[in-house]
Parts: C-alpha cells; structure tokens; sequence
C-alpha cells in the first residue's frame, strides 16, 4: 500500500486538509487550525461541519463520502472521503468533532475501531469540524514530523486558494497573488529575465519566467489543489503550448529545448473527477476536463495560445 513510505505520515496531514480545503473552496470558513505537538496532529477548519448524524459512518465506513452529489464538488480534491477513513485505519488515536446548527458531535477510535461517541444538543462552538489523530507506530515506525516539510505544503495551499489563511502552530500562511506568489518565493527578482508573467482563466491559472541563473526547467504543477510532482497529462499540455505560442508569435520554428531552458513556472487545473495515476495523486491521468470541456491538452493549448499570445503583443 503506497501509504506506507517515509511520506506515509504526511500524506495523512493532507488527507484531513483536503477535506477542509474543499469547505473553503465551496465558500465556507477562511482560516484553518492546524497544531502538531509531538506525534498528534490536530486539524480544525470553520467550514459547515459533518451532518451531526453521518459523523462515525464518514470517517470509517466506506462509499459514505459526503461529495457525491454536488457539481461544484466534482473538482475537489477529497473526492469521496476515503482519505479520512485510511487516516482513521493507520492511527493508534483518532477524534472527529463536528459542530453544525449549535450542536455537537464527536466520535473516538483506535486502530480504526469505534471506542466512544458523543452528542452534544447545545454548544456555542463555531461550527466547523475538527480532526484528531496519531499515526500508529506499529505501521509508521519511528516517525517524526518534520515542521519544514508541513510548511511548504502549506504554502503550496495558500498560493492556490488565495484569501485562505492557514495558521500552522502559531504561524501565518497567506497568499493574494496565488501562483506568481509562488514563483516570487522560488525565485529571487535579480535572476529574472522579465517580471512574471500571470494568467488566469476559469479553471486554469499560469505563472512563468525564464531565469538568468539555471539552465534546467523547472515546473510546478497542481490540479485541483494537489501538488502534481510527477506531473502528468497537464504538464505535457503545457510543455507543448508554451513551445506552440512562441513558435507561433515569432513566427520561426525555434528547438523546443531553446524555448523551454531556463523557465520557471506553475500550472494549476480545475478537472471534474480527475484521475490519478496513484492514490497519493502526484501525476495527472485524466485527458478530459470534464463537464462540456474540450480535453486537457486542448483547452490549455487554447488557454496559452490566447492569453499568452495576448500578453505578449501588449508587453513586447
């Protein structure tokens, strides 16, 4: 089972997070909690919590995910809740609280196994859902969490939901310029051959340079808030339509090699029900963006041979 690599404790952090991810991107509650101390991992987001009566069934029994049925839901990165319920199987402790319409409910186990629920009729907590838990040692041995590495994934879900902020341990992470922000971090301004350019569509956002200093390329990629480090079918597509768009602005059949050495950019797409090739979701399979949409390659081949295309007559 791929959850079982030195990763295997980080990927149950994002596991949570992206369920709390989607609440803010469905417009409910802008800052999220996250606290480790130690070996527990606590995560507490004020979005619209759990049905109250759905608690212990979303985080341990299968096929009871609460995102079948909502359209804005199709682009979301917990697709179905199965993420929790793993998270819940691989730790020796593990809590859900759930507060909606001035009531509570909570769930513990250990191991996966039910070992206390509760209902509480009045609360005044704000609503939200809060996650507990503490991957079992018995599977992840010896492990440690490491601050460094939750940070940058924390950044990457800032730079792709700006407004969000994400408070880790006492720690701000904030972003308003998403990607460019992103590309601003990684590279510092004297290395820049231009200013960044930043391009936004419906469900496409793309940030680019090229660099004074490295000559290797150099690509972030995301799709649906997850961090593509594999990359996958919309990274090609991007490969592709950047060497097209400058082919075809300059009208000179430049090596695609020329074109591409140097750059430094980010990628990010919205897919309905993507596929991945693995469960960790680091490299895009979909073709298709979904819905009435052309296929990845298409619609951001015509996203850069527009936008792109168009940024460059404005900004020779």
């Amino acid at each position: 089972m791929v959850l079982l690599r030195d990763d295997g404790i980080y990927i149950l952090l994002k596991e949570v997070l992206d369920n709390s991810i989607d609440e803010y991107v469905m417009g409910a509650g802008k800052t999220i909690e996250i606290s480790v101390q130690g070996s527990k991992v606590i995560v507490r987001d004020y979005g619209r919590g759990i049905p109250l009566g759905k608690v212990v069934d979303v985080v341990s029994k299968m096929n009871t995910g609460g995102k079948y049925d909502s359209k804005a839901f199709k682009k979301s990165v917990g697709l179905n809740g199965v993420g929790t319920k793993a998270v819940n199987a691989l730790s020796s402790f593990f809590r859900v609280e759930s507060t909606r319409d001035n009531k509570s409910a909570s769930a513990e186990f250990e191991q996966g196994n039910l070992t206390n629920q509760d209902l509480l009729d009045d609360t005044s907590r704000r609503k939200g859902t809060k996650v507990s838990f503490i991957p079992d040692e018995i599977i992840f041995k010896n492990y440690k969490y490491r601050n460094e590495y939750i940070v940058k994934m924390l950044k990457n879900y800032v730079y792709l939901n700006p407004g969000l902020t994400i408070v880790f341990n006492g720690e701000k992470f904030y972003s308003e310029n998403g990607l460019k922000d992103l590309l601003s971090e990684k590279i510092a301004e004297s290395d820049l051959l231009y200013p960044i350019i930043h391009l936004r569509g419906n469900d496409i956002e793309v940030a680019l340079t090229h660099s004074k200093t490295q000559y290797s390329e150099e690509y972030n990629s995301f799709v649906n808030g997850q961090n593509t480090t594999q990359g996958g079918t919309h990274l090609n597509a991007f490969r592709e339509g950047l060497v097209k768009t400058i082919r075809e602005f300059f009208g000179k059949q430049y090596d695609a090699s020329d074109i591409r050495k140097s750059v430094v950019s980010a990628v990010a797409i919205k897919v309905m029900e993507p596929v991945f090739e693995s469960q960790t979701k680091t490299k895009l399979g979909s073709t298709d963006m979904g819905g009435d949409l052309p296929t990845v390659r298409t619609y951001i081949s015509d996203f850069l041979k527009t936008q792109l295309d168009n940024y460059l007559h404005k900004n020779p």
